[in-house]
């Protein structure tokens, strides 16, 4: 059973009222601990879209570059149907400001240089220049033979918290993909 605390000195009447008074406890405690309860929901919640977010920004420079790999030759609008199937995966995302794509494909010469041999991107990105670049230095004679080809796509995402108070008010995501060509050789860019 609980006892109550007992003191010694002489309280005045009403701070022992109050000390013995046990009504709107609850309401207190909750007022409280429900503003921590609140933030503490929010913040998995902001976290939990940023992660969404992120792994659908990852889904979708996947997938846009195996579409592109599958292909023989790529057409202006085969390009563009890819930017509009890249955008559609990021929904419910904005995707109206942040989102950059870019495909290149690169070829390894006999002098173990990367060539770029054509490379395409969203209206809000630059592409890659063509010819030799040292721009992929993560290719290597290794991964890549001599005179064969790799589609690589890069993807950027910028993402704005709709909260903004537990993620920073913009986070960017960047991915970047390497694809051989399906058919064996390379896909020709005909856009």
């Amino acid at each position: 059973m609980f006892r109550r605390p007992t003191f010694s000195l002489p309280l005045p009447k009403a701070l022992r009222r109050f000390l013995r008074d046990h009504e709107g406890v609850a309401a207190i405690e909750f007022a409280l601990v429900a503003p921590v309860l609140i933030i503490a929901y929010l913040g998995m919640a902001d976290i939990t879209l940023g992660l969404m977010a992120a792994r659908k920004t990852s889904h979708l420079a996947a997938t846009i570059g195996d579409l592109a790999s599958q292909s023989d030759n790529l057409t202006a609008s085969n390009i563009s149907d890819l930017w509009t199937i890249g955008a559609s995966m990021l929904s419910p995302f904005n995707t109206t400001v942040g989102l950059k794509m870019r495909l290149t494909e690169v070829e390894m010469n006999t002098n173990n240089q990367i060539v770029v041999m054509w490379s395409k991107s969203t209206s809000n990105w630059s592409s890659d220049g063509l010819g030799v670049s040292t721009a992929f230095p993560a290719i290597t004679p290794t991964q890549l033979p001599v005179n064969q080809y790799l589609i690589v796509t890069d993807v950027e995402y910028d993402y704005i918290s709709p909260f903004g108070k537990f993620l920073p008010g913009t986070t960017v995501f960047t991915y970047t993909f390497y694809h051989h060509p399906r058919n064996g050789t390379q896909v020709t860019n005909i856009g």
